[in-house]
């Protein structure tokens, strides 16, 4: 993607940018902010991945969780990763967890042994993940994984949002990480209000957008109730605070023994288990990464190789296990903070700086955290994790069944989409929750290889026109098609089949920005699009204003206004640049306007004040003086104003009318799609007066327009009394005829080709 407005930069003027102090005073407070809000969750991940070693794991676990992120989130910044901060995630987390539990049984000796032990082996399964990462985006086959279809990323995403709740809830309760929940246990009423306060003010800041961090401010809330409680009520039943971070000796001094090492790796069941985590760890990873990259690149407005970025982060992943840490993955939150908040080109190396500081120099500031606030901050951004979509779409067809019977073959059709959609979503969450998010992955990958083979195989884009092959239904003078003819290149009119979700999205950005050197506006033909997710909305946003940026036009047409998929884009585009996103509900409207602005360009005059002769139509082409005197006196001038009809679908054939100024369209009743549009010259109606039938359309004038009527009578007359001048005519209307009989032909010859391609893409051809 091209770069067009330097980070920081106001697109509406050329503002000198602030002093160097400035900025360097601006990128620590970005840089403090983002550590102190991303410093809680990464240690509240290290309690929940390490749980299954027990208790006294939990401070060496929050300090190795916030040491890894700070080393990943440094080491992807120098190997070049752009602007992506690495956290240990809710998904990774996880998955280290279940990695934990499943490996602490096949490692003999004591707990505390073995504890370090698993930590070591858990490590060795990080490298191999970011091994796996590394090479995905050497070999170049990383790009693959953003072509995931949106209903797998959204179940997985619910998924870990699920299990991020159920996760989060004993603590909520006055329990602790790491295990299920114990009815037993007496119900601890001050943690539970605790957890309260911080889900209720986390969500009051996010309503707000407040300009702290909501799970910042959700958190402090927590510790305020917790202290108020414990000073105002000393029997309250609070929770337990988290502890405070250290690092351990025993992984940093050379203490770790060497005989459970070699017991443990001669298993074959271990080697399994690790196999398993680094492919898991190393998809999940990925797709973060690039989904992370798309988004940072389109606020900055630049682009950086996806192969690149995944080197970056699987190197991170590497030092993250060196220094004793969990996977980490970009975090999209944390990355748009640093991005968006300052233009220094290394502001993460400044957010893992204070990750590491309140590590190292205040980590009891964290230590005063109740776990029951810490929990509820999980819970919080576990909920927005799950997709409404999991009740939306039961509902919708649940209200769809009445109708099913006198439904369109097209509206069961989207029914279908849409339940294939939430099957797909559903399996995919439940197999997280019930079976383990390794096990969602791989059911996912399936899931994705059979819904990209039906629907996303083939190329979302179906056709591209230039202007000289697909001009509008507008019939214009001789001379000004000509031109349109010549200079019709251009104009590009490109035409989608099928979803648009992030991979196919990015291919339709790339064939524009192809497209974007050799034309002076296109028109995007949206009428076969299917589904549009927030990814590919938002690349469309992203294309248009780079289309804009260098005075170029971008149309995006045949979604009309409230139809969810315009809605969604133009929601997303509501802080675009002013005049970037444009949408029209008629492609042919978009192509009309697309050449006016070409002949305005190239200075031609279409927009005549005086009224055409006679001489300079169509019906009246090789007319003599006298021929035109008698077609003259059997006509009648007619004036109508912008909107008015000249006569409906249905009406008795009363006259034939010559347009002389102005431009008549022609409109099936009931709607607002034209079937053509006709410049000053031209002759409608003539199909009607010589057969007799009543109108099988509406005209109406599309600007004023003054015409010449000839009354079926007249018309009479001209043919009895007047042979050879009624012959004249007949030919002239024959010529006009065949023309408007050769553009509905190509057309219709368009349309049978686009039709042919969706035939063969659903056979398999």
């Amino acid at each position: 993607m091209t770069q067009t407005t330097p980070a920081g930069a106001s697109r509406g003027g050329h503002a000198p940018p602030p002093p160097r102090w400035r900025r360097t005073l601006g990128a620590a407070a970005t840089a403090a902010s983002g550590a102190a809000t991303h410093a809680p969750e990464n240690a509240a991940y290290g309690l929940m991945a390490l749980a299954p070693l027990g208790a006294a794991f939990g401070p060496p676990a929050m300090g190795l969780a916030l040491l890894g992120a700070a080393v990943a989130s440094a080491t992807a910044s120098i190997a070049g990763g752009g602007r992506l901060v690495g956290d240990a995630g809710a998904a990774l987390a996880l998955l280290t967890a279940t990695l934990v539990a499943a490996l602490l049984p096949l490692v003999p000796g004591p707990p505390a042994e073995a504890g370090w032990t698993v930590l070591a082996l858990v490590a060795v399964g990080i490298v191999g993940a970011g091994l796996l990462i590394a090479l995905y985006g050497l070999l170049g086959i990383g790009a693959l994984v953003k072509f995931t279809p949106y209903p797998v990323r959204l179940g997985l995403s619910t998924g870990v949002g699920l299990l991020l709740v159920l996760s989060a809830l004993p603590a909520m309760l006055g329990q602790r990480f790491g295990v299920p929940v114990d009815p037993a246990q007496p119900l601890q009423a001050g943690a539970v209000a605790v957890a309260a306060a911080t889900v209720g003010a986390t969500a009051l800041a996010t309503w707000r957008r407040t300009r702290v961090p909501p799970v910042l401010l959700g958190l402090l809330a927590g510790v305020a109730l917790q202290s108020a409680l414990a000073l105002a009520w000393s029997g309250a039943t609070l929770s337990a605070t988290v502890g405070v971070p250290e690092l351990p000796a025993a992984w940093f001094g050379g203490a770790l023994p060497s005989a459970p090492w070699t017991n443990a790796l001669a298993q074959p069941a271990v080697w399994g288990l690790l196999g398993g985590f680094a492919f898991t760890v190393s998809v999940i990873a990925s797709l973060d990464t690039l989904l992370a990259a798309s988004v940072i690149d389109g606020r900055l407005r630049r682009s950086r190789p996806a192969g690149r970025e995944l080197v970056a982060q699987g190197l991170a992943n590497v030092a993250s296990a060196v220094a004793g840490g969990l996977p980490a993955s970009p975090s999209l939150p944390a990355s748009l903070g640093q991005a968006t908040g300052s233009p220094e080109r290394h502001i993460v190396l400044g957010y893992a700086a204070v990750l590491a500081a309140i590590l190292l120099v205040v980590p009891g500031v964290l230590g005063v955290l109740p776990l029951a606030a810490v929990g509820g901050a999980l819970a919080f951004l576990g909920a927005r994790m799950v997709s409404p979509t999991l009740w939306h779409i039961p509902v919708d067809l649940a209200r769809g069944v009445p109708r099913w019977r006198a439904a369109s073959r097209r509206e069961r059709g989207r029914w279908g989409h849409l339940a294939a959609d939430w099957a797909v979503t559903a399996a995919v969450a439940g197999s997280a929750v019930f079976l383990g998010l390794a096990e969602a992955v791989l059911i996912g990958a399936a899931l994705a290889v059979l819904l990209f083979v039906q629907s996303n195989i083939r190329d979302v884009v179906g056709a591209v026109w230039s202007g000289a092959e697909r001009h509008s239904l507008k019939t214009r003078p001789t001379a000004i098609a000509e031109i349109l003819q010549r200079e019709g290149r251009r104009i590009a009119r490109v035409e989608i089949e099928g979803a648009l979700f992030f991979g196919t999205a990015d291919a339709l950005r790339d064939r524009l920005q192809r497209l974007a050197p050799t034309v002076d506006a296109a028109i995007v033909d949206l009428r076969r699009a299917g589904d549009v997710d927030v990814t590919a909305a938002r690349i469309l946003v992203e294309t248009a204003e780079d289309w804009h940026a260098t005075g170029k036009r971008l149309v995006y047409a045949e979604w009309a206004a409230h139809d969810p998929r315009r809605d969604l884009v133009e929601t997303l585009g509501a802080a675009a640049a002013p005049g970037a996103l444009h949408f029209e509900d008629d492609a042919d409207r978009a192509a009309e306007q697309a050449e006016d602005a070409l002949l305005e360009r190239l200075g031609v005059d279409r927009h005549d004040v005086a009224p055409l002769a006679l001489a300079e139509t169509t019906i009246a082409r090789g007319l003599d003086h006298n021929e035109r005197a008698l077609l003259t006196a059997g006509s009648a001038t007619r004036t109508f104003t912008r909107g008015e009809v000249l006569f409906r679908a249905g009406d008795p054939a009363d006259a034939l009318y010559i347009c002389l100024r102005g431009e008549i369209g022609l409109r099936l009743p009931g709607t607002t799609r034209r079937l053509a549009s006709f410049a000053p010259g031209v002759t409608i109606g003539e199909m009607a007066v010589l057969s007799g039938a009543p109108r099988s359309a509406e005209a109406f004038a599309e600007t004023d327009v003054t015409a010449l009527a000839l009354p079926v009578d007249a018309f009479e007359r001209l043919r009895r009394d007047h042979p050879e001048l009624a012959g004249k005519l007949l030919g002239n209307i024959a010529l006009q005829l065949s023309d408007r009989v050769r553009m509905l032909t190509a057309d219709l010859a368009a349309r049978e080709a686009r039709e042919g391609r969706t035939r063969d893409a659903a056979s398999g051809a």
